[in-house]
């Protein structure tokens, strides 16, 4: 018998231009950016060679693996570099939000109520902490006394993400001062959420008491939520690693020295400049491979990642998809810096794959990764781009998420288009839920059928786009899945738009100049937005009124009517004006067209439209897009065959391109029928292989 998994590949041709988003094309790749780092530079600001370096660390950290536990103990110097007097500083403790179900993160993620008997072992190696044992100052004052707990965003007592010490004197703005810390910690699980253990492998991020940002009108703290990221200030960081040996460790920086000291531990001292974070990860099955990224024009960077044995195949797709992000991220923004970067391939079961942190970023795969579903090639790119977007430039993540998540996925998708063109399509069978962004099943493709640059994100804009407006802190949404729209794909969608707009090598410029100005820097929306203006020339502020400040969504749709002129029929003026009925009329060789563009979305937005006549001439039509509706009115011997908005699919925003074109053409039933026969033959392929399985 024929396997269903191949009738449905069958099927799968069928689809191809009947399930909306998809395509069958045969596939050229594209250059990537070109290689001259420096050309259309002429104007732009100069990029910071360092960081401001005000929030630097020495850290002493010792792993248990068996209890999993870790003892630290930090050394803080921090610089005012506000212009604002502090005493009061407030520090993040990311790993309270899994000290219990009652902090914040654990009610955003319903786990308030109590596990049942059989659960409540599982629930408990998922719980983590991070204890503050003391915090005293460089001359041995303890400011232990002083530790409080604060809740700005919901004043939830039972959350303690975010601690807060008072000096006994205001640090003026420009002065320093030295914090001392000591801290326990216990390691939760690691699909509880971005860090943690799984058998033997450890991840370590957001691990330490980490001091908040002081921005110009006081400091800028949020605690832990589960849909919020991390922000925080630059510095130098000087890390040394204990644990037992036979564990490979990988961490932000480079590898200084490793100490043997004789009882069975080892020392791992890691050390990096000009970065505001700093992760680790060790296990015992790591696979170490090497490679480098050497281009003309580019620093060089050596390549260290730390695979699965299970994933051994996978290396040099995980490397080149590094260098391929390095160089056209390093083309569109500015060069990355750093002399190293570690990529990490997550264990089974983990929730820490898909995680960037600076000079380090976690992967992710499946054993079955064809390469037409672009994994884990889109994943590397994404998490690699990341030492861009939040790497050299520092957004905010925790209230505007955008900033980070949607430059990096608009640029990740750009990468893809152009080094590996559009992903496949593809369903996968007999997986397990195993965990965030972990992925299993087998994968059934179907071949040539593709989905283009940002038509995956549509289907969500369509759902939840009415939800919120994007531009609002990421814990304020309405639901998990709305947050991921407005910090990802809608944002990407945005810029893409933006692009068509304004033109590739405008927007390569406008991000260029944005790169280069706030390296090391935290820039705002504002601040993106007025570097668009300048670069452009003009007011973009109608645009980002329709789309970051907006929870409208764009959808325009085309109508045609048209029919031929008959002669005069009724009365007609006869001698003195006495009416007198004509004859019916013969039929003209004239013809009258209505095309009619709509606009049924909120969004409004300049639109072109191309009306195409059956003597091969085109008539292209503008329309501000501000009324519900614009027609066009043509007479004529020539008949209207095609019509269509947004020709170019400039508008990636489009939540329903199906309605943008209408084609005079014959068939019109045949065409549904075959559309809505082929939906029916996939899920009728989907019920044989599950009978085939199980029946």
């Amino acid at each position: 018998m024929k396997s269903p998994s191949w009738l449905l590949l069958g099927a799968a041709g069928l689809l191809a231009g009947c399930v909306p988003g998809l395509e069958q094309t045969t596939w050229t790749p594209g250059p990537l950016p070109a290689l001259d780092v420096d050309a259309g530079l002429d104007g732009l600001p100069a990029a910071a060679e360092r960081s401001p370096r005000n929030a630097s660390y020495s850290i002493d950290v010792r792993l248990d693996p068996e209890a999993h536990t870790l003892e630290g103990r930090l050394v803080l110097d921090w610089r005012n570099i506000s212009g604002v007097p502090a005493s009061e500083f407030p520090f993040h403790l990311y790993w309270n939000a899994f000290r219990n179900n009652l902090s914040s993160s654990a009610r955003g993620d319903r786990r308030r109520a109590l596990p049942r008997v059989h659960e409540r072992e599982q629930a408990r190696r998922r719980l983590g902490y991070i204890h503050v044992r003391s915090v005293r100052l460089a001359d041995g004052t303890d400011l232990t006394p002083t530790l409080r707990y604060i809740q700005p965003d919901d004043g939830n007592d039972d959350d303690r993400t975010l601690m807060e010490v008072r000096t006994p004197q205001p640090v003026p703005p420009g002065d320093d001062v030295r914090f001392e810390i000591e801290w326990r910690s216990r390691i939760p699980y690691g699909d509880a959420g971005r860090a943690g253990w799984v058998h033997d492998y450890n991840f370590i991020a957001q691990w330490f008491p980490k001091v908040a940002v002081r921005g110009p009108n006081g400091w800028i703290a949020h605690q832990f939520h589960t849909n919020t990221e991390f922000f925080s200030d630059y510095g130098n960081y000087d890390v040394r690693i204990t644990l037992p040996q036979g564990f490979v460790v990988g961490a932000t920086g480079r590898e200084q020295e490793v100490q043997q000291h004789g009882d069975g531990s080892a020392t791992h001292r890691y050390v990096q400049e000009d970065v505001h974070d700093f992760a680790w990860t060790a296990s015992r099955r790591f696979l170490e491979r090497k490679g480098r990224f050497e281009e003309p024009g580019y620093p060089s960077v050596e390549l260290r990642l730390l695979l699965q044995p299970e994933h051994a195949h996978l290396a040099e797709r995980y490397l080149e998809a590094t260098r391929r992000a390095l160089r056209s991220y390093g083309t569109w923004s500015t060069p990355y810096p750093y002399a190293q970067l570690t990529i990490v391939d997550p264990a089974w079961m983990s929730a820490s794959a898909g995680m960037e942190y600076p000079t380090l970023f976690t992967g992710g795969a499946s054993i079955f990764a064809p390469p037409s579903l672009h994994s884990p090639e889109g994943v590397t790119v994404h998490e690699a781009g990341h030492q861009f977007w939040y790497g050299l430039v520092g957004t905010n993540e925790a209230e505007e998420a955008w900033l980070d998540e949607g430059l990096n996925s608009y640029h990740t998708s750009k990468t893809i288009q152009l080094g590996w063109g559009p992903q496949g399509w593809a369903k996968r069978y007999f997986g397990l839920a195993v965990g965030e962004r972990v992925r299993s099943g087998w994968p059934v493709i179907a071949p040539g059928v593709q989905i283009g640059q940002g038509q995956n994100r549509l289907k969500s804009l369509r759902k939840h786009g009415r939800s919120d407006v994007m531009a609002r802190p990421g814990w304020t949404y309405r639901t998990g899945k709305v947050y991921t729209l407005n910090s990802y794909g809608k944002p990407a969608l945005v810029l893409q738009t933006l692009e068509a707009y304004v033109g590739d090598e405008t927007m390569t410029r406008i991000l260029r100049t944005y790169a280069r100005r706030y390296r090391f820097a935290h820039p705002t929306t504002a601040d993106f937005i007025a570097v668009v203006n300048e670069v452009t020339g003009d007011d973009y502020g109608w645009f980002f009124d329709q789309t970051f400040f907006s929870s409208g969504l764009c959808d325009y749709a085309i109508d045609v009517r048209q029919a031929a002129i008959a002669g005069l029929s009724g009365y007609a003026d006869g001698p003195e004006g006495m009416p007198f009925p004509m004859p019916d009329p013969e039929r003209s060789s004239e013809h009258e067209a209505q095309v009619t563009v709509l606009r049924l979305g909120e969004v409004q937005l300049p639109v072109e439209i191309w009306v195409e006549f059956d003597d091969g001439t085109r008539r292209t039509e503008h329309w501000d897009g501000q009324e519900r509706w614009k027609r066009f009115r043509y007479e004529g011997p020539r008949v209207v065959r095609r019509a269509v908005v947004d020709p170019l699919g400039k508008l990636a925003l489009d939540v329903n391109p199906n309605n943008n074109s209408w084609i005079a053409t014959p068939g019109t039933a045949r065409r549904a029928a075959t559309k809505w026969g082929g939906r029916f033959l996939f899920w009728l392929q989907n019920l044989l292989e599950m009978q085939a399985v199980f029946g």
